[in-house]
């Protein structure tokens, strides 16, 4: 008897947590916004397509401001004219040039757009590597044909690129559990199609907001000082290969673009210099142009006051966004407008 009523107390249990857990489901896909982003096989994650939403920013001084956030085929923000004459200009990026951090005219390649005679494509993915933006640069280039390829960069491309050092280095389990990998020639992803983790991500929109909640807390616990000291031999060996996966990425990259293309990346984020010292020649070696000036507007007019970031700290404003987009528009126009 004492068996039985231990069995059913057991499977009361069990069901009544399989209840809560679909409860807590319904609610966040009834409460939540749709995802911008689904599951691909190649990519991992991409943008979706033919996606708009009203949604809400908010800049580091606590304003909030109003984001129409659109996408059109194959999840561009912007999507220009590919049968008129005019300058084609394609950008690919992380979550820079992908999140609704501004409406889509407000977004620097928006800001380009409206001061140059070019048709402006735009397209990318929060936290992708470059290998994930040379699988998108593929897709579309054929269809684009762009005159001007720009790579917006960021110095935590390199651990995206390695995930011996992203390992090391980074909380973003939702990121290195499903991005790929370029190992040798082979593009490999660290867990499995059937693993428990990528199987609750892709299907259970509760377990993905709780994920990324825990992400968030062990980022703010993370204390360096506090925990035990990373081998610095580690993570100077996996850097190593991380400059060198990241050069052999951006050189395919190049060599997926025209031939006529000019090529030019700017990173997000100049303000440390040993930082951009490692992107910079990784660009030049890759056959890019490399215009630090982008992010370095933006940072100069922080340091003068003004408000360039959202909450996070991290990503543009619109502000942010209007320095960096007028920036380029200068850079894209040295050489003129016309194809």
């Amino acid at each position: 008897m004492e068996v039985q009523r231990i069995r059913r107390l057991v499977l009361a249990s069990v069901a009544a947590a399989i209840a809560l857990a679909l409860a807590g489901e319904l609610l966040v896909r009834a409460l939540g916004r749709r995802p911008i982003y689904e599951r691909d096989e190649a990519l991992g994650w991409r943008p979706r397509a033919n996606l708009a939403a009203e949604l809400t920013a908010r800049d580091q001084t606590g304003n909030d401001y109003a984001v129409h956030y659109a996408t059109g085929p194959h999840g561009f923000r912007a999507f220009g004219d590919t049968a008129g004459s005019r300058m084609r200009v394609l950008f690919i990026g992380d979550s820079f040039t992908a999140d609704p951090s501004t409406s889509n005219d407000e977004a620097y390649f928006g800001v380009v757009r409206s001061q140059l005679p070019v048709e402006v494509f735009a397209v990318g993915g929060s936290g992708y590597g470059t290998l994930q933006e040379l699988l998108l640069a593929r897709e579309t280039v054929d269809t684009v044909k762009p005159d001007v390829f720009v790579l917006q960069y960021c110095p935590n491309d390199l651990s995206d690129n390695s995930h011996g050092l992203e390992s090391l280095v980074s909380h973003a389990r939702n990121q290195k559990n499903l991005r790929p990998y370029l190992v040798g020639d082979a593009i490999v992803f660290r867990l499995a199609k059937r693993h428990p983790y990528r199987l609750l991500y892709e299907h259970s929109r509760l377990f993905r907001k709780l994920d990324v909640e825990l992400m968030k807390l062990e980022f703010r616990l993370d204390d360096p000082a506090r925990r035990p000291e990373l081998d610095s031999e580690a993570i100077a060996t996996q850097r190593a290969a991380a400059i060198a996966v990241t050069t052999d990425l951006m050189s395919r990259l190049a060599a997926a673009m025209p031939r006529q293309a000019r090529l030019l990346t700017f990173s997000c984020d100049t303000s440390n210099p040993a930082e951009a010292q490692t992107w910079k020649p990784i660009a030049r070696a890759a056959g890019f142009e490399a215009h630090p000036s982008v992010s370095e507007r933006v940072e100069a007019a922080e340091r003068g006051g003004e408000v360039v970031r959202l909450v996070d700290d991290v990503h543009w404003n619109r502000l942010g966004n209007r320095i960096a987009g007028e920036e380029l528009a200068r850079v894209i126009a040295e050489r003129g407008s016309q194809p």
